[in-house]
């Protein structure tokens, strides 16, 4: 359901991305860096990048957004108890090496 939701959310969003009358510029990147909980990947610990982290490699969590670095990565949170997303955010693993 949550999937469904999220798809919905962004296909709304590249609609919106097209209207230029209102004057304001609408994008589908994610918000400023200081609304992201982390500054890695908490599945496969890849430095992220604020400024290029789309709207869609980012979930809500106990009120936190939360980036990841790419969609196979929010696969394997949805599996992961609240406990172990908890402490994934707190210790998330060391890495540069991209692979699931």
């Amino acid at each position: 359901m949550k999937s469904m939701l999220h798809a919905i959310l962004f296909s709304g969003s590249l609609c919106l991305a097209g209207c230029s009358e209102t004057g304001v510029e609408v994008t589908t990147s994610a918000a400023g860096a200081s609304e992201f909980v982390n500054t890695v990947c908490p599945i496969m610990g890849n430095e992220i990048e604020p400024k290029e982290v789309e709207a869609s490699l980012v979930k809500d969590f106990n009120g936190k957004k939360v980036a990841f670095c790419c969609p196979p990565c929010l696969e394997e949170w949805d599996e992961l108890t609240d406990a172990e997303k908890t402490e994934k955010l707190s210790n998330p693993p060391k890495g540069d090496a991209h692979s699931h």
